[in-house]
């Protein structure tokens, strides 16, 4: 195939993919204007000229398009180029019929629906499955192949996702249908067991992560959160008290050592107490790891930072476990306090403290004397850096310190990173 006839086909076919709707061919002809295809033709030497006519005239001649000319007649001028079969036009381009394939999946999965329906009365039929089957789990499964049933489409096509790629995908649901042991795996361990292969299961997932976020939007997706491979954590310092849910003791950080919390670990808190007894119970969340760990033996430096219980690593915009700390601080009744980076997403993150905390979050020299203080030390932002400040609220640029601090970035184009200021 020539350059110039596979540039013509691959246009159609873009607009073909551009114009379907969720399950049909919305459009019975395609257009393409010639000087959007072929915007130079005046311009470029007569053999290109020659060369992307002749490859236009040689697809009419197969019946995969028609022209029509500027002139009546065959003019040396392309008006438009349109195309009516688009079964020969992906047939020419060596690819299958989106339409047909969509049609064939959307059968098979209507044919999966009855299998997972048979297999709440007879679950042996599940081969992939543990022993076992979760109702749940099936009547999600269930819900969700119907709905796939009924929408899956050209678009789907396009991304890649063919009768192999779905069979493989159903492959994994009937391993999601049993009982809850999926967590004892790793995917890659998984991915083998299934597969036969170590990083397909991460392929395929990819490849059908975009059919999984529009069956979200419709609430109609299987739990297979157990596939994430992300382990957020965090850290916490201080002289507290952890009381898990359903055990006794509790944990006692009598020695105000950092510890290590997991999403799991952070998850599975109930409280958190002061191993002194005190009124008010505070705690200093920290944006940036080195910060975090100069400061989370306080006792190192004396009374400077004694006014605060605990510190909590928040690694930035807070994870899931950071984010879980947060709301277990709160329950617990600490004040906040934050302390990061002189910029506008510091600031910002201090805003997503206060939104998870849904109380006031005081900052710790985030204010204009000490931006003043290291103004020789800081860094240029970008403009891309400085629209961050569009999103920040208000009730944030009214608290006195943040207000300061933000009109000095503005004037300046700077920001201070949270690494240089010396907290003691």
């Amino acid at each position: 195939m020539t350059d110039w006839k596979k540039k013509i086909i691959d246009e159609f076919i873009s607009h073909y993919f551009d114009s379907a709707s969720e399950t049909e061919e919305d459009r019975s002809v395609l257009r393409v204007r010639s000087s959007l295809l072929f915007p130079d033709f005046d311009a470029s030497r007569p053999d290109e000229k020659e060369s992307y006519l002749e490859a236009a005239e040689s697809l009419q001649q197969k019946g995969i398009i028609n022209l029509n000319w500027e002139k009546r007649g065959q003019g040396e001028r392309l008006k438009t180029l349109s195309c009516e079969n688009f079964e020969k036009l992906f047939e020419e381009a060596g690819r299958p019929y989106p339409k047909t394939e969509a049609e064939k999946i959307r059968k098979m999965l209507g044919e999966k629906v009855k299998f997972f329906k048979e297999a709440v009365v007879n679950p042996s039929i599940l081969k992939c499955a543990p022993p076992g089957i979760d109702p749940v789990k099936i009547t999600e499964i269930t819900a969700f192949l119907e709905y796939l049933s009924l929408h899956f489409g050209p678009r789907e096509i396009e991304q890649g996702l063919d009768q192999h790629v779905m069979e493989d995908f159903i492959q994994l649901l009937e391993f999601c249908s049993g009982p809850a042991q999926q967590e004892k795996v790793t995917t890659r361990a998984l991915s083998i067991s299934l597969y036969r292969d170590s990083k397909h299961l991460e392929n395929l997932l990819t490849l059908c992560n975009p059919l999984l976020s529009r069956a979200q939007k419709n609430k109609i997706v299987p739990d297979l959160s157990f596939l994430e491979r992300s382990y957020p954590e965090t850290m916490i310092a201080g002289k507290i008290i952890i009381q898990f849910k359903n055990q006794k003791p509790p944990m006692v950080n009598a020695g105000g050592h950092i510890l290590g919390l997991p999403l799991e670990s952070a998850e599975a808190i109930e409280a958190i107490q002061l191993v002194s007894e005190k009124k008010e119970k505070t705690v200093l969340t920290i944006e940036n790891k080195e910060t975090f760990y100069a400061l989370g033996n306080p006792q190192k430096y004396g009374e400077e930072l004694s006014f605060y219980d605990c510190f909590l690593y928040i690694g930035g915009y807070s994870n899931r476990a950071a984010a879980a700390m947060i709301k277990i601080l709160v329950v617990s009744n600490f004040t906040f306090y934050h302390a990061g980076d002189l910029d506008p997403d510091g600031i910002l993150i201090l805003q997503h403290i206060q939104e998870l905390a849904e109380r006031p979050v005081t900052p710790l020299r985030m204010d204009a004397a000490t931006f003043d203080q290291y103004q020789d030390w800081a860094r240029p932002l970008t403009k891309q850096m400085l629209r961050q400040i569009e999103k920040i609220r208000e009730e944030t640029r009214g608290i006195p310190e943040l207000s300061g601090l933000l009109w000095r970035i503005e004037e300046t184009g700077m920001g201070v990173e949270q690494e240089i200021i010396d907290y003691r």
